[in-house]
């Protein structure tokens, strides 16, 4: 048996819910779902003061799935995740935690698992491996919510409420991205990157076709 946490990143907060910086609160509340017909436990999601997070924890045939969602807002994520990581006795390592979110570099419609690596400007990764004494070798999902607008309006832009035409493409690349997790539950990250990294369903590839 193995104990395997997934950590979708947002903020906490009705007036944050539709923004693109939440897509990982998103997901990680369509795996709940998604999860409900194969597992065992609750799919709700239990808030933990001493966790500061939302979490699910459901049976996937032998294994224990805890799905976080950090409630300390998104620059302050890594304090979470460090306690779930502490309570559940879980090293950061790929194949045993995995962290979604927002991506501005990639377009919206595209995903992108990755080993490790850095935090690409995500204030939220970077307080994750800030947390975890700059261990990095935890696996991502990262969403695409660009194109990048650059500079001093990023902020503003991931803060925003999605579009109604992106709103469209990022509702089918979440379903996607949520058999991508299901996968990633019995399969290496590169098995995963190799299967889904190339799917495209960005605006561009739409009026092609």
């Amino acid at each position: 048996m193995a104990v395997k946490i997934i950590v979708g990143l947002g903020n906490p907060g009705a007036r944050y819910e539709h923004t693109r910086h939440n897509v990982g609160f998103r997901l990680a509340e369509m795996l709940a779902t998604k999860l409900a017909d194969s597992s065992e436990g609750r799919t709700d999601f239990r808030q933990s003061s001493s966790m500061q997070c939302d979490y699910a924890r459901l049976k996937v045939a032998s294994d224990d799935i805890i799905i976080v969602k950090p409630l300390t807002y998104m620059n302050l994520s890594g304090q979470a995740v460090q306690k779930v990581l502490h309570w559940y006795k879980v090293k950061a390592e790929s194949g045993s935690v995995l962290v979604t979110h927002d991506d501005v570099s990639l377009d919206t419609g595209r995903l992108r698992f990755q080993k490790g690596g850095g935090a690409g400007g995500q204030h939220g990764v970077e307080s994750i491996i800030e947390s975890l004494s700059g261990n990095k070798q935890f696996d991502r999902l990262k969403i695409g919510v660009g194109p990048d607008p650059g500079g001093a309006t990023r902020g503003d832009y991931v803060l925003a409420a999605v579009s109604l035409e992106q709103r469209e493409i990022l509702d089918k690349m979440l379903l996607t991205a949520c058999d991508a997790l299901k996968f990633w539950l019995t399969n290496d990250i590169d098995k995963c990157a190799n299967r889904f990294n190339s799917i495209d369903l960005s605006p561009k590839v739409s009026e092609q076709n």
